[in-house]
């Protein structure tokens, strides 16, 4: 479980690299990063559903991250994807990278080994 917390922290700071030596562009960066915010959040309510199943969070922590994610990731994110199909320039805001966090660092608090 460690493994997958450290992947998630992981995806939100680090924006994907890609196999060729060249610099990527600032356009290919910002998708990217976009698609990594995204993930990163399906990937810890995933966590936070596999959690709840293997009985390592309650109903209600579990909830708690369902919640974050349908009332504001979610609503940022789907923001977010239609300002990049409109305007080049706009991608993951710094808000939504930091609500995308706040949901890795929810489902991290309720999976600490020391309160099972």
């Amino acid at each position: 479980m460690r493994t997958i917390l450290a992947i998630l922290c992981l995806a939100l700071a680090v924006p994907m690299v890609p196999g060729c030596k060249t610099a990527p562009s600032e356009r290919v960066v910002a998708v990217q990063t976009l698609r990594a915010v995204g993930s990163s959040a399906e990937a810890a309510v995933s966590l936070s559903a596999q959690l709840y199943r293997d009985g390592k969070i309650t109903a209600a922590q579990s909830r708690a991250v369902i919640d974050l994610y349908d009332q504001k990731v979610q609503p940022a994110f789907r923001l977010a994807v239609t300002a990049a199909k409109s305007n080049l320039d706009s991608f993951a805001s710094p808000d939504l990278v930091n609500l995308a966090s706040q949901l890795t660092a929810l489902v991290s608090e309720y999976y600490n080994p020391t309160h099972r």
